[in-house]
């Protein structure tokens, strides 16, 4: 790129972009396996966090396979909750599907952890 200003004094500057294509993957995708809603400031929500994703759905569920929370927003995470009642410390199962800028699929189903 070659600029000029008012005195007629030229510079060129030469600029290369690299453009990546992350894999719609672990550690470009994540969730954790446990968090602590109890009000300390620190792990009171869960959030999936990825900086790849266009499309994400998120569903947790009860033992009983209840759903206790879902979301396709990755800005709206679970707080331990359902129904606005406080759930109690124990094991929930997941899955999330997401889909990525690059037009790939990411699925993962396991377990979080509610810590109080």
């Amino acid at each position: 790129m070659l600029v000029t200003d008012e005195g007629d004094c030229q510079a060129f500057r030469e600029v290369t972009i690299v453009v990546l294509n992350p894999d719609c993957d672990e550690p470009n995708l994540f969730l954790p396996n446990a968090f602590t809603p109890n009000n300390d400031g620190e792990n009171d929500v869960l959030y999936f966090r990825s900086n790849i994703v266009e499309v994400m759905e998120l569903a947790i569920y009860n033992r009983w396979g209840q759903k206790v929370f879902y979301s396709e927003d990755q800005s709206i995470g679970w707080d331990g909750t359902f129904k606005g009642e406080k759930l109690s410390p124990d094991v929930y199962g997941f899955y999330l599907h997401a889909k990525c800028y690059n037009g790939m699929d990411y699925f993962k189903k396991g377990n979080i952890t509610l810590l109080r």
